[in-house]
């Protein structure tokens, strides 16, 4: 149901069409991507257990826009934030740009805030090609990279809004970082050092 993976980072794996979640603990409290909301309940157990229930969750971070890691945006009645201009595709509940009418369902729109450069000690980065906002978090070793970068691949860019060649210039950049714990949309691993 959820792991630990080092003091103050836990991982909550997706089923079935969600995404990885990942409760960061430091100063506050922050969810990066609650999935789609399908498995809501269950998230909301973890978290219990964790010793933060949804309602001591002190912000929601979407790395995208994508319904498969926002479209649980909705059950949360913390801060929510997001870039442009996936930022406007979650509070319009665009179903193209997130998705949600490939998976066949609406999308919950939610008056998401516009993310800062800096959010609670995490450098926030723009990284688009798999979206136009896709963002990257990093803080001292631990790079969370949403679904630009995968521990065995990087992001489509064949989807609504997909850039390949916004994808590689992201992708230099990331390999420009010094991290050795990979937190990506949909698994995750620690990097062996060069």
């Amino acid at each position: 149901m959820f792991q630990k993976i080092k003091d103050g980072i836990y991982v909550f794996p997706g089923r079935r069409f969600d995404c990885f979640s990942y409760l960061i603990i430091e100063d506050i409290p922050f969810l990066v991507d609650p999935g789609t909301g399908m498995f809501f309940s269950e998230l909301a157990v973890g978290l219990a257990r964790v010793g933060v229930p949804p309602n001591k969750l002190g912000a929601i971070v979407n790395t995208h826009c994508h319904y498969d890691h926002a479209g649980g945006d909705h059950f949360f009645s913390c801060p929510i934030y997001a870039r442009e201009p996936d930022l406007s595709a979650i509070r319009e509940g665009d179903p193209q740009m997130t998705l949600a009418s490939a998976f066949g369902v609406e999308f919950e729109p939610v008056d998401a805030k516009p993310i800062p450069e800096v959010f609670h000690g995490w450098q926030v980065f723009e990284t688009p090609g798999h979206t136009p906002g896709s963002i990257s978090l990093y803080k001292r070793g631990t790079l969370i990279s949403g679904d630009t970068l995968f521990p065995t691949g990087v992001g489509r860019t064949d989807l609504p809004g997909g850039d390949e060649e916004a994808l590689q210039r992201s992708l230099s950049f990331l390999k420009s970082l010094k991290y050795d714990l990979l937190l990506s949309g949909h698994g995750w691993s620690f990097i062996p050092p060069p």
